[in-house]
């Protein structure tokens, strides 16, 4: 909290002493701010509204008013708004509409927009490009030459959007300098937004539609690329009759299952067939035959036939292998085989009844033999047609991987090709449908309305921004001032810069420095309050000879030593002012006094003290003038001479002041300083500069066994003393 205070303290401070730097910058922001404030063309603002949906679907977009305006994003839309094509068209259409009195504010619906585009603003009702035929006809209205470019600086107003989060609506801004201008430029922002979203959206569908069909239609399209993987799929199932491939591996399996068993049961058939035939034959050889005659067996008929029934029942094996016995060709395999048959047993029919045996066991075993021949024929046959019937169905299963791999491919494909062409078709149609409706996800919310108040300048922001501009200003001019300024800046200030203790201040006087008797109340009061603090400072340690100095000329040494000595002479001590300012002397003037003979005249012997000491106005005050002039002022005070004389002095008086010479300039000062008891620093705040007095200060330490009693600020302005005039106590008389 005090260093708040302190810094506070400090900045009121700075302010106080550049207060006419200060008060002239704040005073001149404040009349710039109002100048600028009053004198500025008022502006006015009107506000509409609309809202954008976001577009579901495949659309392929385009770049229609070359800066993107395809997009329908909300937030991209808001700030495509503020584009210089954009621009360009709003301020076109209020140039048309302020030129033929439309009256933009009636346009709010998709209908009235569209119509006002394709039949008032354009005099070619025909022409496709409907922007360039608008900007082309708003610059033959303001007489330019349409091929050239109108400068966004040159448009009479300003458009802004804004967008409302999560919600999809975008306010319009219209500023200009007139109201009807304003709200003209708010409601041709919402109309071309409108109307440009609505042909975007056309343009893209019927891009979108050629774009399709192209893809549709083209020798190497969808369509095309669809029909040839039909084709190979189909090929492909007609010449290897291959389906899936875990459909074909069960039903490969369950025809190798069914085959083995029969092969199975055509073995057993075929050795029970084998055993009867070695019987009939053994039976056959025990029986007598008395004639000669052709057996069924050796007819030749009989033997065609057989060969023909052994060659359709393989045949009908291995039509069973591979399809059921439903299937037209396996039921035409069975029909031909009983014919055979059938064939078979009427021809041995009638060869029995045209050839009689003698021996009817004979022929009926002899029957048998060729019967059961004909069937191990038969059967052998069979077998042979299993055993390669079960050869190809394992070389089938092992050719289903590759098979399957093949068939994957092309179902993949095929279903690649027919999403894209589902989804082709889908988007085709939409685009179509929305080609024919020609309908756009933007529509007007609010059209703006004739703006009744102005929105810049406005005046009491501007003066209050102004006045706080200035005031900043003003404080920071100030501090640039302090920091410029190389003086010591207020006593207080000096006290902490130079870290020596302020013993007083004396107030600035009317009557002038080189006034012999102060009669002002508050410099009398100063000196006292400066002798008392000198006092304090001598009960430490003995203060006999006190040095007055300053760091440079000017700063009031003279005049601070005179009076300080005046003060101790009339608090009853023997006060003696020695003008040691050889180079030049002040104090003698004060009294009206001669120079000479004094200082300089005892130092080298030429009078004594007695004919040098001199008496003032003031009683118990003496005066050493400085005495004539001498070219080695630093010699003499160096000289025992000056010693003595101090010795001397202390012995006859009860205080010695030195009025020393500025410290910056000369050598003198600093050899006083080693004769004295102690050194009071004599500063002017606002003319001693800082860099001489922090010299001086640090001279007076780096000499031994001397003491820096204190600095005493001079010519202070009255209000910032800390003196002030109290009434002097009057005694009431008894009554």
């Amino acid at each position: 909290m005090y260093q708040e205070q302190t810094v506070l303290g400090h900045l009121t401070d700075v302010l106080r002493r550049r207060r006419s730097y200060a008060l002239s910058c704040f005073v001149l922001v404040l009349a710039a701010t109002a100048l600028v404030t009053f004198t500025t063309t008022p502006v006015y603002r009107a506000r509409a509204v609309v809202q954008i949906e976001q577009p579901s679907g495949f659309i392929l977009r385009t770049d229609f008013f070359g800066a993107g305006l395809a997009h329908t994003i909300p937030q991209e839309q808001a700030e495509l708004l503020e584009t210089y094509p954009y621009k360009l068209l709003v301020d076109s259409l209020v140039t048309i509409a302020e030129h033929q009195g439309i009256q933009l504010a009636h346009y709010g619906h998709s209908d009235k927009i569209r119509h006002l585009f394709e039949k008032e603003l354009c005099n070619n009702p025909g022409a496709l490009d409907l922007q360039s035929c608008v900007l082309t006809r708003a610059a033959r209205l303001e007489g330019r030459n349409p091929q050239v470019p109108k400068r966004e600086r040159d448009m009479e107003q300003e458009i802004r959007a804004r967008l409302i989060e999560d919600t999809g609506l975008i306010e319009l801004f219209g500023e200009a300098h007139s109201p009807r201008r304003a709200q003209d430029a708010a409601n041709a922002a919402a109309i071309c937004m409108v109307w440009q979203n609505e042909q975007v959206r056309k343009e893209e569908a019927r891009y979108t539609v050629r774009f399709i069909r192209q893809q549709l239609d083209a020798p190497d399209g969808v369509r095309a690329q669809l029909a040839r993987v039909d084709e190979q799929l189909a090929s492909f199932k007609r010449q290897k009759a291959f389906l899936h491939a875990d459909e074909e591996m069960r039903a490969l399996l369950s025809q190798m299952v069914e085959v083995s068993t029969r092969r199975w049961q055509g073995v057993l058939r075929l050795t029970d067939l084998r055993q009867r035939l070695a019987a009939t034959r053994e039976r056959l050889g025990q029986e007598p035959s008395t004639l000669v005659s052709p057996t069924i067996y050796e007819n030749p008929t009989v033997q065609e036939i057989k060969k023909q029934l052994v060659s359709a029942e393989a045949e009908l094996l291995s039509l069973q292998a591979q399809f059921t016995d439903e299937h037209p060709r396996v039921q035409s395999a069975l029909a031909r085989v009983e014919g055979l048959r059938e064939r078979l047993r009427g021809e041995a029919s009638r060869i029995e009844s045209v050839q009689r045996m003698p021996n009817p066991v004979h022929q009926e075993l002899y029957k048998n033999a060729a019967l059961l021949s004909a069937d191990i024929i038969g059967q052998e046959a069979q077998q042979r047609a299993m055993e390669e019937i079960l050869q190809d169905l394992q070389q089938r299963m092992l050719a289903v991987p590759e098979l399957e791999k093949q068939l994957t491919q092309l179902l993949r494909q095929r279903q690649v090709l027919e999403k894209q062409y589902l989804l082709l078709m889908e988007k085709l149609q939409e685009a179509e449908l929305t080609e024919a409706v020609q309908l756009g996800n933007t529509r007007v919310v609010e059209l703006a309305q004739l703006p009744g108040e102005r929105v810049k300048p406005r005046r009491i922001l501007n003066l209050l921004m102004g006045s706080v501009l200035g005031a900043l200003l003003a404080i920071g001019f100030a501090l640039l001032m302090e920091q410029l300024d190389r003086r010591l800046p207020s006593a207080s200030l000096a006290a902490r810069w130079l870290e020596a203790p302020l013993l007083g201040s004396i107030p600035s006087l009317r009557d002038g420095a080189l006034t012999p008797a102060l009669t002002e109340i508050a410099a009398v009061e100063a000196f006292r309050h400066l002798r008392t603090a000198i006092r304090l400072a001598a009960m430490e340690q003995t203060l006999r000879v006190l040095m007055v100095a300053s760091p440079s000329t000017g700063d009031g040494k003279t005049f601070i030593a005179r009076h300080l000595a005046v003060s101790m002479a009339q608090s009853g001590q023997r006060t003696v002012l020695i003008d040691a300012d050889l180079r030049a002397p002040m104090q003698h003037r004060l009294e009206n006094l001669p120079p000479s003979p004094g200082l300089t005249d005892l130092l080298r012997g030429e009078n004594t003290l007695e004919q040098c000491l001199r008496a003032s106005n003031v009683a118990g005050l003496w005066l050493i003038p400085a005495g004539a002039d001498t070219p080695n002022p630093t010699e003499l005070l160096e000289s025992m001479r000056m010693q003595e004389l101090l010795t001397q002095m202390r012995e006859r008086c009860d205080m010695v002041i030195l009025d020393a010479p500025p410290m910056e300039s000369v050598a003198d000062a600093r050899v006083l300083a080693l004769y004295s008891d102690a050194v009071l620093l004599v500063v002017r705040p606002g003319a001693t500069p800082r860099e001489p007095a922090l010299h001086a200060v640090e001279m007076l330490r780096t000499l031994p066994n001397t003491r820096l009693l204190g600095i005493v600020a001079n010519r202070v302005p009255l209000s910032a003393s800390n003196h002030l005039p109290y009434p002097p106590a009057t005694r009431r008389k008894p009554s």
